[in-house]
């Protein structure tokens, strides 16, 4: 018997294996069948989801909590224009993401037009790298467009697949496997200007961004800060890179007008700025020109930051991890800030967020402060855009990195229940909760089948207030008529049952925690739907 040929796609798959892809997410087409066939062959799930753009932030949320790259493919034409979502989600993000689009037979390009357009071109400006499939070095091509999805800041790659070319026969023999990169640490002189600029330092502080979730960095990150004593701010994605429980933790920064208001006077008296992994594509464009440039700045990354958004100072690149721990030996901080001001700056930030009094329903704060309390190293939140998140941000004390996942770069509606799904998938022993307002729930209500199908062990909570509230509080602080953001919304808690999930309706905070308590106590997914007065919103951004 003569040995079996392996496929064009299956020494894709095979290499994609090899740099640690282990789920890939889309909906089938005839053009994609042998890429789906050849995954699941070489040992990657994969998952059906309900649209494209929700299998775009599966993968995100799955290349977020593990550092390795996942995968997403789509059919042709229809499936590769709605995917695109998801891609820009991926790249904006910073997640390692690599696309195989699937494309007509090679014999009729040219020629043939149903379903037909340029596939790279609608990529290029949504990826790093997009290009047409070479199928006779098609294994080293995905390990090259790997290469790229992983170099520093990580993104979406795209492949266009040709349905012959992937079904041809190898003429490659072996799959191809990442190269071994060591990446360097800083000379001597530089990091004695750095630790001799930190020491006259009477006010730091420390900026972190979404460059400090790669693993590993967490605990060279906190010996760091810790040695230093300097206090530090987060990107809504950093959030718990380091306990948002520790003492030097000042809070979350980026996007609210009012909450970024007193960071950016806190910032601003600061004698000395510390950046790690700090990536403007989290920020408002308040934060341009945030700090004047004599201010002295360190910053601390993977790769040169090049937007110019703000100063960036003395750039120390390449190994952040062991950076960070050179930084921190011969530490020697000589002054701290005033305790009564960073007492005056944390109640101030904390009565931004406290609950407000509704005339009917749910304080989204309330809400929030509930779910917090109950929050442990069990649980995994995202959250969909909207005025929740953000309040969101303020409200949660995260412990640990990741623990809550959401879109920041991006920002497109949809996110979070797609996110629980590739969250469960890969932390299969957590409590994934799911935070979506009424208008994202209707973008992804399909992906509650996905839940439903394989009894993963989300919570989705959707906070109903029948209308897309942070349109609704910028029409009105513009001062411009209330228009096209409210609507009637269905009953969540039927739907869901109609998807085979178990569901409760909260109409006050205390109907809330008791069903939030059964939640938690669940096998599989459950979903709460969650009336909620959105009036406090226009107080708290």
């Amino acid at each position: 018997m003569g040995k079996e040929v392996a496929s064009v796609a299956v020494r894709m798959a095979e290499t994609m294996h090899a740099y640690g892809v282990r789920f890939a997410f889309g909906i089938p087409g005839n053009d994609v069948l042998e890429l789906i066939r050849a995954c699941e062959q070489t040992g990657i799930t994969f998952v059906l989801a309900k649209s494209e753009p929700s299998a775009g932030f599966m993968a995100d949320a799955v290349a977020q909590l593990t550092g390795d790259p996942a995968a997403c493919i789509f059919a042709l034409g229809p499936g590769v224009v709605n995917g695109a979502t998801g891609v820009a989600t991926a790249l904006m993000e910073r997640t390692p993401v690599i696309i195989l689009g699937g494309e007509m037979a090679s014999n009729r390009r040219g020629l043939y037009t149903h379903q037909v357009f340029d596939h790279v071109a609608l990529m290029a400006p949504i990826t790093k790298l997009a290009a047409e499939l070479n199928p006779d070095r098609a294994a080293q091509q995905v390990a090259k467009a790997l290469d790229v999805a992983m170099s520093e800041p990580r993104g979406a790659v795209f492949l266009n697949c040709p349905a012959d070319a992937s079904r041809a026969e190898a003429t490659e023999t072996a799959a191809r496997s990442p190269g071994v990169q060591h990446h360097g640490t800083a000379n001597a002189a530089a990091l004695d200007d750095a630790r001799s600029s930190l020491q006259k330092a009477k006010k730091p502080i420390a900026l972190i961004g979404l460059g400090a979730l790669r693993p590993g960095v967490a605990g060279p990150l906190k010996a760091f800060l810790e040695a230093w004593e300097i206090p530090f701010l987060t990107t809504f994605k950093a959030k718990g890179v380091v306990s948002e429980r520790d003492d030097l933790s000042l809070g979350a920064l980026g996007l609210s007008p009012i909450a970024d208001e007193l960071t950016q006077e806190l910032v601003r008296e600061a004698d000395h700025l510390t950046l790690v992994g700090f990536d403007p594509i989290e920020l408002r464009d308040a934060w341009l020109d945030a700090w004047a440039p004599e201010t002295p700045c360190v910053t601390l990354d993977w790769a040169a930051q090049t937007n110019r958004v703000f100063p960036a100072g003395t750039q120390i690149l390449g190994d952040l991890i062991a950076n960070l721990g050179l930084l921190t030996e011969r530490a020697a901080p000589i002054a701290a800030w005033p305790q009564d001001r960073i007492d005056v700056f944390r109640a101030a930030s904390q009565k931004i967020v406290e609950p407000r009094e509704p005339d009917s329903g749910i304080s989204p704060a309330a809400l929030f402060a509930q779910v917090n309390k109950l929050l442990d190293d069990a649980t995994i939140l995202t959250a969909d855009v909207g005025a929740h998140r953000i309040l969101a941000c303020h409200a949660f004390h995260c412990t640990m990195p990741n623990q809550l996942l959401q879109t920041n770069g991006l920002c497109s509606m949809g996110y979070a229940i797609p996110a629980a799904v590739g969250a469960a998938l890969v932390e299969s022993e957590k409590r994934i909760v799911a935070l979506v307002g009424d208008g994202s729930t209707l973008m992804s209500l399909g992906e509650l089948a996905v839940v439903a199908e394989r009894q993963l062990p989300i919570t989705v909570i959707v906070l109903n207030d029948a209308s897309l509230a942070l349109i609704e509080l910028k029409q009105s602080k513009l001062q411009v008529e209330t228009n096209a953001v409210r609507f009637k919304s269905p009953n969540f808690c039927e739907v869901a049952k109609g998807f085979g999930v178990e569901a409760l309706r909260a109409g006050s905070i205390a109907e809330f925690e008791a069903a939030y308590e059964k939640s938690r106590n669940a096998k599989g997914p459950f979903l709460i739907e969650a009336i909620c007065d959105p009036r406090e919103y226009w107080d708290q951004m």
